[in-house]
């Protein structure tokens, strides 16, 4: 799939801006995968050793092992065994695995934040900002589906983990700015925020749901003019604003427009 393009205003007329993918990775699904997944090991326990670079050596290997194995094949014997440390070494710079993971999972996240933050400032208007931050959403999760899982839900009681939850509370508050186009998330006030930005809520959880189907490859495409993801979900994007749940369950069933909704221009 080719980058993604929207208008951006300047000043003296309107250029187009090209998406930046999260870790410059180059293509969108399997390919890109694949290309990840024979791409040669960052270090090894063969090659030159600084010890002063154990923490940043620990957390590459971990991310070359998320993308051409699982999660599970992440472990304390495993990357110290691959970088050549220790295991007890491991310990002075992580209190376990699974703070080495949501360490990653947390910088996914800021490469979240910047990205979205990336649209809000750089799209023509907020709508194209929403569809580019949830094209981009699910094309990480299918480019980075180990990443994906330790984001959401593999680590238990991630929240615990403060810097993955301050990470984690800043992308979700830049995609509430996107779609409403002030800050919205107020920590001291969550139960608040749950009643007036519903909609936020429900266009996070829906654009995880698309992520999770695309990236276990549950949506297939065909490569037919207007059958892509960017195509699926954008149309999507726009079925939320023109209203088209409303309207598909207050039309009687037995109307014969049912269905056939007029595309938006």
């Amino acid at each position: 799939m080719n980058d993604v393009h929207y208008a951006c205003v300047t000043p003296a007329h309107v250029r187009p801006v090209t998406v930046v993918r999260y870790f410059h990775s180059p293509a969108w699904g399997i390919e890109g995968r694949k290309k990840r997944m024979n791409a040669p090991s960052p270090t090894t326990k063969n090659g030159p050793y600084h010890k002063g670079h154990v923490a940043e050596d620990l957390i590459r290997m971990a991310r070359h092992l998320l993308d051409r194995e699982t999660v599970e094949s992440v472990s304390v014997r495993r990357l110290t065994r691959e970088v050549g440390v220790t295991p007890a070494n491991f310990y002075n710079y992580f209190s376990s695995i699974n703070d080495l993971l949501l360490t990653i999972a947390a910088e996914a996240f800021r490469e979240c934040t910047r990205q979205l933050r990336y649209f809000h400032r750089n799209a023509t208007t907020r709508t194209d900002a929403l569809k580019a931050s949830l094209v981009e959403y699910t094309g990480f999760a299918q480019r980075h589906p180990q990443t994906f899982r330790i984001m959401f839900g593999y680590v238990p009681n991630a929240i615990s983990h403060r810097i993955y939850h301050t990470a984690a509370m800043q992308a979700f508050a830049a995609l509430l700015e996107i779609i409403y186009g002030r800050n919205m998330l107020h920590l001291h006030d969550i139960e608040g925020t749950r009643k007036r930005a519903r909609i936020g809520y429900g266009l996070c959880a829906m654009g995880h749901g698309l992520a999770m189907m695309l990236a276990d490859g549950q949506l297939p495409f065909d490569n037919k003019p207007g059958e892509s993801p960017q195509q699926m979900i954008e149309g999507i994007v726009d079925a939320f604003i023109h209203n088209e749940l409303y309207h598909a369950l207050t039309r009687p069933a037995d109307d014969p427009a049912q269905g056939q909704m007029p595309l938006p221009p």
